[in-house]
């Protein structure tokens, strides 16, 4: 990973031991979204969201997905990270189409 991304993946180790916790998966369905722009805006979102851990980065041109959840926020539910993800994009738009916006 290069310096973009140090956040992605970062907390980790927050999935093991004691603090475990559920991450909700996050896809985006997109259009012309190329890797490095996809993990430099994925970084910004644990800048701007710094409880945020986000996990299992994957992107295409096409599809973009991820683990993202707080260990210090347990009860964290998939609408408050969709209500996020929503704010994130109005703030900070992405360099690529966003077409749909799926949080499970």
């Amino acid at each position: 990973m290069s310096d973009a991304d140090y956040n992605i993946e970062a907390g980790k180790g927050y999935l093991e031991g004691t603090s475990k916790f559920k991450p909700v998966k996050v896809e985006l369905n997109v259009s012309n979204a190329k890797t490095d722009q996809v993990h430099y805006w994925i970084n910004e979102i644990t800048n701007q969201y710094a409880d945020f851990v986000v996990t299992n980065v994957k992107a295409d041109p096409n599809k973009i997905s991820f683990d993202i959840g707080s260990p210090s926020m347990e009860d964290l539910t998939a609408e408050d990270i969709e209500f996020r993800m929503k704010e994130y994009l109005d703030m900070n738009v992405p360099p690529f189409e966003v077409k749909e916006l799926k949080v499970q």
